[in-house]
């Protein structure tokens, strides 16, 4: 990477830093450790470096509430917002790029990356959201939220549909076991499968604590 990229990137990270919206789970931290994760990933996979620590650092610049009515749509603004910020100074095909990154890395968007730099943002996003970072954030969240901890009957959704939007361990449930189906890159599956079985061994643990 040349030092004109390198200062575009810091460039970027400050600029995201003042605009993006803290909230419960996506603070200056959230970005951090994505934007650590992506380096590492794009590493491994033979990614285009610049176009990733851009979209990790940006990917984030609307930051709309998880109960949100326009949640989904939120990479989508956080893409368009970056593109603006980088014409000038990125040449066309690396905005493209970063663009697909940012847009594809929300869950709740339910877009599919294709570009090998969409991939690793994406899997660098998700592994945020679980493992031992993955439990704090959704306690973090639920509670901010005001949802409650967990369901009086079949707390751990043995029996019934895990409602995510009422219980936070039913977010376990709901979204973050599955995450695992959701990691595009070889490195980034090896990573959640050591999170997820974590994950596992909390619900465990807290079942066997509140049995």
């Amino acid at each position: 990477m040349n030092g004109d990229h390198r200062q575009l990137i810091d460039d970027a990270r400050d600029w995201a830093f003042k605009e993006m919206e803290t909230s419960a789970g996506h603070d200056v931290g959230h970005i951090r450790r994505v934007v650590a994760n992506a380096r590492r990933l794009a590493d491994a996979e033979g990614a285009d470096l610049t176009v990733v620590e851009l979209a990790g650092w940006m990917h984030d610049i609307v930051n709309l509430p998880k109960d949100h009515p326009e949640r989904s749509q939120a990479s989508t603004m956080s893409a368009r917002k970056a593109c603006g910020w980088l014409r000038g100074r990125l040449d066309d095909e690396r905005i493209e790029l970063v663009a697909e990154a940012i847009r594809c890395h929300s869950f709740s968007a339910g877009l599919v990356p294709e570009s090998l730099e969409a991939k690793v943002v994406s899997d660098a996003d998700n592994l945020d959201a679980i493992g031992a970072i993955g439990v704090a954030r959704c306690f973090e969240i639920g509670g901010a939220l005001g949802r409650e901890m967990m369901a009086a009957e079949d707390p751990f959704c043995t029996q019934r549909q895990p409602d995510d939007g009422t219980y936070t361990v039913d977010h376990f449930y709901a979204k973050l076991l599955k995450l695992e189906e959701r990691f595009y890159t070889e490195t980034g599956r090896r990573e959640a499968q050591a999170r997820i079985e974590f994950m596992q061994q909390f619900l465990l643990q807290l079942e066997d604590e509140t049995s």
